[in-house]
């Protein structure tokens, strides 16, 4: 399961990251994204310090929205404390990608 909360709103809005972010949850995070008035939004920052598990739909879930924000000069952040979590990051290269 997976529970998404937004812990500050605009215009730096924090969305926190809750349990597993894979293809059975992606569209909880999908509903959460949609109820952001991107117009009002200067920053948006994924929390994935709560999450015990992402596989690839949910990697590249932030991928696409980092890309979707981009086209607004709106930058995306991930925030993460997860050691296991920050592995995965990094092996499939979203770290590199998000500093591009």
């Amino acid at each position: 399961m997976l529970n998404v909360s937004i812990t500050q709103g605009p215009p730096h809005v924090i969305l926190d990251l809750e349990g597993e972010l894979d293809l059975t949850t992606s569209p909880i995070l999908q509903a959460a994204v949609e109820k952001i008035e991107q117009d009002r939004v200067v920053s948006i920052t994924f929390s994935l310090n709560g999450l015990e598990f992402i596989d690839s739909t949910g990697i590249g879930q932030l991928i696409g929205y980092y890309r979707s924000f981009a086209l607004h000069q709106t930058p995306v952040y991930i925030d993460n404390d997860n050691p296991d979590i920050e592995e995965v990051l990094e092996l499939i290269g979203v770290r590199e990608i998000m500093r591009a």
